[in-house]
């Protein structure tokens, strides 16, 4: 399922570094210490329409988990910072909104229990203290663990694998008709295999790739107990 060595994307397709005005958060954009000391990771998010900028492998792995869930229509990095005390103030991972219009804001907490601060770094081990720095700041957070992380991890290895052929579904012309067709296929079926559709449409196998991965960005497939690098995918429809 892997997108090969030309499934990159184009220039135009990841230049946009511009945030929805109609959102009420934008990511806070990194100094350039941060950059030098931190591991940054920049891609662009087919469900945000734009680059987004990810401090942390811990919080990129964050930032796909949200990139390839559906019920997600919107995430934001670094939405906002909160006052944790009288000297420091800490980001907030990550802002959501989903489907039914629900906000929530997320903090990540590494396997270290520390986060980056505004003078250093703070412990964020307890969580009664986090809550109520939540509380005095006007909003609930939300955690997310590396341990939780580490427990998707082949998750997310498929979805560092799915992503390139995703930038491909949304350049794709066909994508629409290879959509519907696959749709067509599974009407009457409940799985079929990746190495079937590619031998049975009418379509180069790059393309039909993308297309699948572009539907399970959607929620539209599902794959079946697929380890990351494999050459076949067995996939379900999710829904019509």
């Amino acid at each position: 399922m892997t997108a090969g060595t030309t499934a990159t994307a184009d220039a135009s397709f990841v230049a946009s570094h511009t945030t929805d005005a109609n959102l009420p958060y934008a990511p806070r954009r990194l100094t350039r210490g941060e950059r030098n000391r931190r591991e940054v990771f920049v891609f662009f998010s087919p469900r945000n329409q734009r680059v987004v900028t990810i401090a942390d492998v811990v919080n990129a792995a964050v930032g796909l988990k949200f990139e390839f869930d559906p019920n997600i229509q919107n995430y934001v990095e670094r939405p906002r910072r909160i006052q944790f005390n009288t000297k420091q103030q800490i980001d907030v991972s990550f802002w959501t909104r989903d489907a039914s219009g629900e906000e929530r804001f997320y903090l990540v907490v590494p396997e270290a229990g520390t986060v980056g601060s505004t003078t250093g770094t703070v412990s964020i081990r307890d969580r009664s203290e986090l809550d109520e720095a939540g509380r005095r700041n006007g909003i609930r957070l939300h955690y997310v663990t590396e341990a939780e992380l580490l427990s998707a991890r082949t998750w997310l290895a498929t979805g560092f694998e799915l992503l390139p052929l995703v930038w491909d579904y949304g350049r794709l012309p066909t994508r629409s008709l290879i959509r519907n067709q696959i749709r067509a296929r599974l009407a009457n079926t409940e799985r079929v295999s990746l190495s079937n559709l590619i031998k049975t449409l009418e379509f180069t196998p790059a393309s039909v790739r993308a297309v699948v991965a572009g539907m399970v960005h959607r929620g539209d497939l599902r794959l079946v107990e697929y380890l990351p690098g494999a050459s076949d995918a067995t996939l379900e429809m999710l829904r019509a």
